[in-house]
Parts: structure tokens; sequence; C-alpha cells
């Protein structure tokens, strides 16, 4: 993914001394996320700007970036929004009728994928500027030749916390086993509560290892030893674990959420599943036929398309370019 030019940071380079305030709008509520969101965007301020976060805007601020706008009953002037979650999720607080209001009040809105910037506009909200997650190279460095595809059977790795009401595929992975065949697949997973899955894979005759959690440092190596990342959620607004796995040459099997249908070429550098289940698992197993022919052919589609992933130093550039323009839009 390329970004096109924009006047960007004009505002900002007359503006040295800009301060940014992350607004979280509640102090009930803590996200590992958007705290090293933040920790990224202040590690990446260019020279002069002051980044801050606060519960309640701190009103000495030039821009206010707010994460929860929904729980705001205004935004001030200036205002940029990050659409964190998938606005077709309508679980309570969640709802898009509670963002709307919110969402007209601000000068810009990023949305993560074009899907949110296409519902949002299906609503006339039509400042919008779409900013993927991005891959951190220093973890990730490009690829520099295809994954081998083992000949082992097909490892898939799911890197997510798991949730009860079942908005990460829960419901859609335990529905998949039963038309896998255990003989020839196994699984990864990384994240809180992901151990009941774990244990119901072994249960149904999978070879299944579990992390609670790791350092960010050591995911690279839960990567490289899988073959392909699962993303099997109802809803997303990333993952940021899809352009990890792609950034890093590894293919992507994914419900057609968040990022997914913006990065996911489906039979080239991954899978687009379609939600039912025996024709997912069906062509998840066709992976394996002819020696794994279909299987090398993601890796090689995977590998040609990874350095077009863009790394986070890009991603927060433009963020600080949303920043400029959200300053000139009130001169």
């Amino acid at each position: 993914m390329t970004f096109p030019p924009r006047a960007g940071l004009i505002g900002v380079r007359r503006r040295s001394d800009f301060h940014v305030n992350h607004v979280l709008s509640t102090s009930l509520l803590t996200s590992s996320v958007f705290a090293a969101l933040i920790a990224r965007a202040a590690a990446a301020a260019p020279p002069g700007a002051r980044v801050s976060q606060s519960q309640r805007p701190d009103p000495r601020a030039d821009v206010w970036h707010y994460h929860r706008p929904n729980l705001e009953w205004r935004l001030r002037p200036r205002s940029v929004v990050t659409v964190h979650h998938d606005l077709r999720d309508e679980r309570g607080w969640l709802q898009l009728k509670y963002f709307l209001s919110r969402y007209r009040e601000a000068s810009i809105i990023h949305c993560l994928n074009q899907t949110q910037a296409l519902l949002l506009a299906e609503h006339g909200i039509v400042r919008t500027c779409v900013i993927p997650h991005g891959v951190d190279r220093r973890h990730f460095p490009s690829p520099t030749r295809p994954r081998q595809w083992t000949g082992s059977g097909l490892r898939l790795g799911i890197v997510s916390r798991r949730y009860d009401r079942e908005v990460k595929g829960e419901g859609l992975f335990r529905a998949l086993l039963p038309h896998l065949d255990p003989a020839r697949v196994s699984f990864t997973f990384v994240g809180g509560g992901r151990g009941q899955d774990a244990e119901l894979a072994r249960a149904k005759g999978f070879r299944a290892v579990h992390w609670e959690c790791l350092p960010y440092a050591l995911m690279p190596q839960i990567y490289a030893a899988i073959d392909a990342l699962l993303i099997p959620s109802r809803f997303e607004g990333g993952p940021a674990s899809l352009p990890e796995a792609l950034g890093s040459g590894l293919p992507a099997i994914s419900m057609p959420v968040g990022m997914s249908p913006d990065l996911v070429e489906d039979g080239r550098n991954g899978m687009l599943l379609s939600g039912r289940t025996r024709a997912d698992a069906a062509r998840i197993m066709s992976l394996l036929d002819a020696g794994g022919r279909s299987m090398n052919e993601l890796n090689e589609g995977a590998f040609k398309g990874a350095a077009r992933v863009p790394a986070w130093t890009e991603i927060l550039v433009r963020w600080y370019q949303l920043y400029g323009e959200a300053l000139e839009a009130a001169i």
C-alpha cells in the first residue's frame, strides 16, 4: 500500500512548537493497544512537537487526537479521531449511532481500512483518511526469500486475545475443527485466554501450543514457526497482526474483516474466508494438495508483496501529516 502526497506538514512547519494531546476519555478502561500506539507516536514526533496523553482534553494543546470519541460530549476544534473498531459491530456501546455525532465534529477521521471510510461516506461523513496499522521493521525485516513449506503439515497461528463474546472468531474456529484433518493441521495460539482454544483443539486430536503472553520482540519467532496466520474474526478494525504477518512474508487466511480486504489478495498472498465452515475448511485443506503447490504459491505471493506493507515509520509520518492538516483547517 502506498499513500498519495498530501499538503500535510505545512501547518506543522508553521507551528514548530505544536502540541498533540491524545485523549483517552476515561480512566475506567485501559488499553495496551492504545498505550503502544501513543508510545510509537511520541517516539516518532518531529523536532519541536510535543506529545501528551490525558483522560480529559488538555486545553493547552494545539491538536487533539481522540481514541474513544463516543465517550465525549463534544470534540474540540482541530481534532483527529481514529476509528479503532469495526463500524459494523452492533454490540452495546460500539454501535455506530453512538459515534456519528462525534465523527461529524472531527476535523479528520482516521480510518484503518477502506470499509470504515466507505461506511462513513454512506452517512455523509467524507473527511476521512485511510492509514492502516504498520509493520515494525526493527523486529520484522523484509524477507530476502520466500518461505519454504516443510511438507510436514499446515501450522496455523492465531494471535489475539480470546473474548467470550466471540468477536475474534472463537465460534468459527470451533466450527472449523470437525472439517480439518488433525493429522495434517496443527495450531499455535498467542494471546490471553487462548489456552481454552488450545485445549479444545487437543481434545479433537490436533497438536496445539499456547503462549498467554509474549514479549513483542519474540513475536517474529512465532511467525517464523507457522505456515499461515489465521484470522477467523467476526469484527476487526485491524488487526495489528495482519501487517506483521504479511510484512514478514507469511500468508494470511482471514475472514474479510478490518484491513484484510485491503491487504489480502485471495489466492495470492493469502485466503479470504466465506464464513461457511465446511467450504472454508476444504479450501484450507486444499493448500496441502499436489505436494503443497498452493501453499508454495501463497508463500511466493506473500514474499513478493511483503515490501509493500507499510512500515510504522511511514505510517507515523502520515499521522503527523494529519495533525498538520487539522492545524491548517483552523487557519
